[in-house]
């Protein structure tokens, strides 16, 4: 006679699912989320922008300039989290440094975006 309170048993054993998967995936969401966001923001809020200064005709700073012609080239920050999450040489830092790639773009893109755009405005409020 079996014991009916003893676990079955399996010619199979089921993988455990380690927490570490899952905890790299959402670092990877994380960092994409974050560079998509820091993509996104100046590439809907610079063309606004734009309009202004040019009704301004007055000549803007080389950071107001620089953001204005080259702004679309942060759309390639989801590939740099990405090729992070690939490439990165140590292998158990992968997730981490995709992370902290998207998070590092965001806290650095948006306010260097929101300088560059209110600069002029500055400036042209404190010459009158």
């Amino acid at each position: 006679m079996t014991n009916p309170y003893q676990t079955p048993e399996s010619a199979f054993e089921a993988a455990p699912k380690s927490s570490n998967d899952l905890a790299a995936v959402i670092q990877l969401i994380v960092g994409l989320v974050c560079a998509l966001i820091a993509a996104l923001v100046p590439a809907l809020v610079i063309p606004q922008f734009q309009q202004v200064f040019n009704g301004f005709g007055a000549q803007v700073p080389l950071i107001t300039h620089i953001a204005l012609s080259y702004h679309l080239w942060l759309w390639t920050l989801p590939i740099f989290v990405i090729a992070a999450r690939i490439f990165w040489p140590k292998t158990q830092r992968r997730p981490l440094a995709s992370c902290l790639l998207g998070v590092i773009s965001l806290v650095i893109v948006i306010p260097a975006m929101i300088l560059a755009m209110y600069l002029p405005i500055f400036q042209l409020g404190r010459i009158t």
